[in-house]
């Protein structure tokens, strides 16, 4: 297929809350199937290969997009809506192909040249005698009937059932998301995916990104309060935490680590010794 059809905002909807890598991976993969007419096979190096995905977070964005938009079916990755168009547009070729063998659409233009009656009297008709019959002739009226058959015959003929037949591509309607659940508690396995995936956070981390990741899709509103993987959605929330801001000690090089080590008491003990000596400069 060199074309398909691309509705702006069933896509909107159905990818909202994908990241910019996600999206990009999920449209290029979505190109290839149609190209090929086929799925996606079931080789995620290969696949990574053809949609350009390079770096580890590239790469788990790729199973993330397979897995929520595809199906693994007999060894290869299914899109119900890509498969519903590609059929449409081979059942539409196949009527092409069967009205080509046809020699095409009839042009409306008559097979044969109809003989055209004029109404008249026949060639082989007598002249009238001296006497003509008083009787009125009311074959006058014949050329309005034949010119009335000569238009049926003429006329295109009306077209067949299967050339009425219009292939309009099936439209499914899109997966409805749900709203995160009001007693909504983190999983066991997403905060063991969390702590693999994001080790800087730590289990307190954690445990702060899910309090936040809840009340913020709870007091959220509208369409995008609604997801349809609420799994790859904290999978999203994880990956874009911020790690911890606390201030960090000095690295081994600084120039900062040999000063001496003074306390208060020493501070306060010579700068009165100073005072009483008249220094005006401390001496340490």
């Amino acid at each position: 297929m060199n074309y398909y059809s691309h509705n702006i905002g069933d896509y909107a909807q159905a990818t909202s809350h994908l990241t910019l890598v996600e999206d990009a991976i999920y449209s290029r993969l979505l190109r290839r199937y149609y190209a090929e007419e086929q799925a996606i096979v079931n080789d995620l190096p290969q696949v990574c290969r053809w949609v350009g995905a390079r770096s580890q977070e590239e790469k788990e964005a790729v199973a993330t997009v397979l897995s929520e938009f595809f199906t693994l079916d007999s060894g290869a990755w299914h899109n119900k809506r890509a498969e519903q168009e590609i059929q449409a547009y081979r059942a539409k070729a196949e009527t092409n192909r069967v009205n080509g063998k046809k020699g095409g659409r009839p042009s409306g233009k008559p097979l044969e040249t109809q003989s055209v009656i004029s109404g008249l009297a026949n060639e082989t008709q007598q002249e009238p005698s001296r006497n003509p019959n008083q009787e009125p002739i009311t074959n006058n009226q014949e050329p309005e009937d034949q010119d009335q058959k000569i238009c049926a015959a003429t006329a295109a003929p009306a077209p067949s059932a299967e050339q009425e037949t219009i292939l309009d591509p099936v439209q499914p309607k899109a997966s409805k998301g749900s709203r995160l659940a009001k007693g909504w508690t983190l999983p066991e396995d997403w905060r063991d995916w969390a702590l693999t995936n994001r080790p800087d956070l730590g289990p307190s981390g954690i445990a702060l990104e899910a309090d936040k990741f809840r009340d913020h899709w709870l007091a959220a509103t509208g369409t995008k309060a609604t997801k349809a993987d609420w799994l790859a959605t904290w999978r999203n929330w994880v990956r874009n935490a911020n790690g911890s801001r606390n201030v960090h000690a000095f690295a081994p090089k600084s120039r900062y680590t040999n000063l001496p080590q003074v306390n208060a008491d020493e501070i306060r003990a010579r700068t009165e010794e100073n005072k009483r000596l008249g220094v005006r400069r401390a001496n340490f």
